[in-house]
């Protein structure tokens, strides 16, 4: 791994109080679809930019909270970039998500 990727962020309590609020949004952007996304969502946009694929959203309610409580625990335990990055991932894919099929914040 690269020497620039390697390094801790937010020691002390910041860095747990960071951790603990991307874990919370992750839950509560898992809620936010579950309940708010149709059965099947897109997946996949064509060049014309027309839907052309779809999935059960069970799969990414699943994949984007899983990201996002992995990285949160990952950085509340070390405070390792990696963590904070992964958990960030998750999060952005779940408002991803909702924006995408059709929920507007």
């Amino acid at each position: 791994m690269r020497e620039r990727n390697k390094g801790k962020v937010l020691e002390g309590t910041s860095g747990l109080a960071v951790a603990v609020a991307l874990g919370v949004a992750a839950v509560a952007l898992a809620a936010l679809q579950w309940f708010l996304l149709p059965d099947q969502v897109v997946t996949h946009f064509g060049v014309n930019g027309q839907a052309n694929g779809w999935s059960p959203k069970w799969f990414f309610v699943l994949l984007s909270t899983g990201i996002g409580l992995f990285g949160a625990a990952w950085f509340g335990a070390s405070r390792e970039r990696v963590g904070l990055l992964l958990a960030a991932i998750g999060v952005m894919a779940g408002v991803l998500d909702l924006v995408v099929n059709g929920f507007v914040f």
